[in-house]
């Protein structure tokens, strides 16, 4: 009897998959989004016209139906801004505010839930450990940040749109809250990553 339910438990563990543990394992057969702009905008929809406010509402709930459950990827130019790199003993901590421009619209890790005394969206920031290659030196290795050539490259998962209202003037925040699945800091001198992590 004991045997048979160890293998009963040695059967079922078999098909549960192993825990993808690189960023190129997670990317692997995401769908490559090359305009996060459209993206968002097609993802959220503003669909402001009286005349065609039924029709483009449709389309985004259409739309929405059928990335559900998908997998993107998007390299995002120009992102030293997002990145911050603080020295650790055992090499980097690169914090990675997950808030993404797209155009007015942002892609966030999750939904941004408070705000700053000026009205900003505020948002938990992701950990990526960095460590510095053997024979770097530290100042090679933050160089690209200092200079702010820095790409990222995040998988993710689009979930719901969020909107805040701004404070002290009309309008809102908006955007797209996504599970980010991976993210990968990239050197954009050399297209070298840096450094990344599987969430």
């Amino acid at each position: 009897m004991r045997s048979a339910v160890l293998a009963l438990l040695l059967a079922a563990s078999s098909t549960v998959p192993a825990r993808e543990t690189s960023f190129e394992a997670v990317a692997r057969g995401a769908e490559r989004v090359d305009a996060l702009e459209s993206f968002l905008a097609s993802y959220v929809g503003r669909c402001t016209d009286v005349y065609e406010r039924q029709r483009c509402e449709s389309n985004v709930a259409t739309l929405r139906r059928q990335v559900s459950g998908k997998t993107f990827t998007v390299r995002v130019a120009d992102a030293a801004g997002l990145v911050r790199p603080e020295r650790r003993s055992q090499g980097y901590l690169i914090l990675l505010t997950p808030f993404v421009d797209g155009g007015g619209l942002a892609l966030t890790n999750g939904v941004p839930t408070r705000q700053d005394p000026e009205g900003r969206p505020l948002i938990d920031l992701v950990p990526i450990p960095g460590a510095v290659p053997a024979g770097m030196m530290d100042l090679e290795y933050e160089s690209p940040f200092r200079t702010g050539a820095i790409e990222l490259e995040i998988v993710f998962r689009p979930e719901k749109v969020w909107r805040l209202s701004r404070r002290g003037e009309k309008g809102s925040y908006e955007g797209v809250a996504a599970r980010f699945l991976a993210v990968r800091v990239i050197d954009a001198r050399t297209g070298s990553p840096i450094a990344a992590r599987v969430m």
